[in-house]
């Protein structure tokens, strides 16, 4: 029996991941040989003892292949010989190889069928899911999880090779669009050398050197709900300086020093994430800006635990910590500027790792966003099952899931199943709100029935000026979504599936007691009602505050939108813990400025507080004039001798000499 065959039947056993039985099997292996010694009559030279380990080494690292032909020698027809010296590992692994074919091929099928049968109480469960066996087990990164760990995980495990922006636009649009945009190594200066990439950013040769990142990461404990590491993010001691004199300048609405501070210190997480926000904000360069994000993400990575990985789906920080807060930030604004640029598989990518640092309490609302880097990216299998194993949240009652499973059924529907209209019925009557605004979206005419009628309308209390929690929902799944529903494929599938619906609800009705279906629908229905609530979760409020939907900020409860939110820190958790507290004199409150989400850049008056602007004439020339001197601090892409970083104090400490 050849070894083709040997793997092929293993596989229909259901042992289709041969690196982890190879173990066991080797083990097996080698009890036989231990048997063998034992019962033989010959002398065995004790120093040949002493290669034993080299020996069994060498076995170890031989192929899979050979591992498993090696399993049918089960009753030799002699005995063994004593071991002897051998000279290279090499020779014996193909002369063990070739012993093992020999008895392989003199084995019948039915023979090593019944030869399974004897092990198959030792051989371990092989998963055959290809996505939990890339997951693997957390056992082998030093940490036990159960199989409710191990499932969630297994969703938040991102694929490094999908992380690589620039391959994805090669493979979309050719390599000439990325020599195109000045990204290609054809445009590179000479003598510039070509940095190592890491796994979310790509340091370019015109970025100034790394020293140092000014940023430290340790483990400090395991995560019982989600079985992850937990990590804490610190800065050095030169950083903390750096970062006194970074508030300073926010407290003083100095965006020139700011960009002052970024010249001298390039990789100053903070000033980084304020500068990318203020020159988005003022209309500026969104790709220098999204560069700007890229760096700030580049300091973070080098100052990674050992331990860390940012694609394993086990490292967790705490969001509560300042200096935590910024690798999230990070994360949310350089998916964004993926998603602006096209990159869809690498933003679905992104934000998975987003998730993955603390999946529980989602400080960014990642969920919000991944339905729909899943659809656009084509992942309509991991919406299926993001939307059946997920349990370390009600992701059930976010409406934006529930049309969106919908969607993803029915794109991987063939031969005329239904599932997907049941899915977009069920989705309908749980979220009747969203009909609506996404059939206006989508481009999709309605009857007055179903406008007119009471259970697809919201409940709104006139008193109040936002909107509900689960408006927001629907507003910002809708803001993002709706273009993925104006096919006229789906446009027929919708409008049959609010039919099918309509026949489920009573005349009138408006509560969930007056649909007929089942009792989970109408559970869920109850639980969604009860979203209908004045009171945002603060996940919910940070998330439209970064989400560049302007529309939805006039929404947000009262307390959050007279509240002054700062780029680098957008809505700090109620929980802060801020080491910078103490020594700015307690919670730290800010003036309006240029990338503060309160400000209002159409305010003469707010944008005189970013310098002297006697003699610029109008709103526009005031924010060139910004944007003219932010350009000159950071250099504009030029290299001088040694611009520093924010471990170098030299260049800072002359120029305080000289003042």
């Amino acid at each position: 029996m050849s070894s083709r065959a040997v793997r092929r039947a293993l596989k229909e056993r259901g042992y289709d991941d041969m690196a982890e039985t190879t173990a066991l099997i080797e083990k097996q292996v080698c009890e036989m040989e231990n048997e063998k010694d034992r019962g033989s009559s010959e002398p065995v030279n004790m120093f040949d003892l002493l290669g034993g380990d080299a020996a069994e080494t060498s076995e170890s690292e031989g192929s899979v292949e050979g591992s498993v032909e090696a399993i049918v020698e089960v009753e030799p027809k002699q005995e063994a010989k004593p071991a002897k010296t051998k000279k290279t590992k090499r020779g014996k692994n193909k002369k063990s190889k070739g012993k093992g074919k020999e008895k392989a091929d003199d084995m019948s099928m039915a023979e090593f069928e019944a030869h399974l049968k004897k092990h198959d109480a030792e051989l371990p469960q092989v998963e055959t899911k290809k996505a939990q066996g890339a997951a693997g087990r957390g056992a082998a990164l030093g940490v036990e999880l159960t199989a409710e760990q191990q499932q969630n995980r297994a969703l938040l495990v991102v694929d490094a090779k999908q992380l690589d922006a620039e391959a994805e636009i090669k493979r979309l649009f050719g390599s000439a669009a990325v020599q195109n945009a000045g990204q290609g190594r054809r445009g590179m200066p000479r003598g510039l050398a070509v940095r190592k990439r890491l796994a979310l950013s790509h340091p370019k040769a015109t970025w100034p050197p790394m020293n140092a990142p000014g940023i430290e990461m340790q483990q400090v404990g395991v995560d019982e709900e989600t079985g992850g590491h937990v990590f804490a993010v610190e800065h050095t001691e030169r950083f903390r300086s750096v970062q006194i004199d970074f508030l300073s300048a926010v407290m003083t609405n100095d965006a020139d020093a700011i960009a002052g501070l970024a010249y001298h210190h390039p990789y100053h997480v903070d000033a980084l994430l304020q500068l990318s926000e203020i020159l988005k904000q003022t209309g500026g360069d969104f790709i220098e800006a999204g560069t700007l994000v890229e760096r700030a993400l580049y300091a973070f990575e080098c100052g990674f635990a050992s331990r860390f990985s940012i694609t394993n789906g086990l490292g967790r920080l705490d969001f509560r910590r300042i200096e935590s807060r910024g690798l999230f930030l990070a994360l949310f604004r350089h998916m964004q500027f993926l998603a602006r640029r096209g990159c869809w598989r690498t933003a679905f990518e992104v934000n998975k790792a987003l998730l993955a640092l603390d999946p529980v309490r989602d400080p960014y609302g990642a969920l919000l966003t991944l339905d729909f880097h899943a659809l656009k990216s084509r992942q309509y299998e991991y919406v299926r099952r993001m939307s059946t194993e997920w349990t370390w949240s009600r992701i059930d009652l976010l409406p934006g899931w529930a049309y969106s499973r919908a969607l993803a059924e029915f794109m991987l529907e063939r031969n005329g199943a239904e599932r997907s209209t049941d899915l977009l019925v069920e989705a309908i009557l749980v979220f009747p709100s969203v009909v609506p605004v996404l059939w206006s979206r989508a481009g999709l005419e309605m009857d007055a029935a179903v406008t007119d009628h009471p259970y697809f309308q919201n409940v709104q209390i006139a008193s109040e000026s936002g909107m509900t929690h689960m408006q927001l929902l629907e507003q910002l799944f809708v803001e993002r979504s709706s273009a993925l529903f104006r096919t006229p494929e789906v446009g027929r599938w919708l409008q049959e599936g609010l039919l099918l619906a309509l026949e489920q609800i009573e005349l009138g009705g408006r509560t969930a007691s007056d649909i007929k279906c089942s009792e989970s629908v109408v559970q869920r229905r109850r639980e969604a009602e009860r979203l209908n609530s004045y009171v945002v979760p603060e996940r919910i409020s940070r998330h439209v505050l970064v989400s560049d939907m302007d529309a939805l900020k006039a929404g947000l409860p009262e307390s959050v939108r007279l509240a002054t939110s700062y780029a680098f820190d957008p809505l700090p958790p109620v929980d802060d813990i801020n080491v910078y507290n103490e020594v700015m004199g307690g919670r730290m409150v800010f003036e309006t400025m240029p990338g503060a989400f309160g400000a209002d850049l159409g305010d003469l008056e707010a944008l005189e507080a970013l310098g002297d602007l006697d003699g610029l004439d109008g709103d526009a020339t005031a924010v060139q004039g910004l944007l003219m001197r932010i350009q000159n601090l950071l250099g504009g892409g030029e290299l001088e001798a040694d611009p520093g970083t924010s471990s170098d104090e030299s260049d800072l400490g002359a120029e305080e000499q000289e003042a």
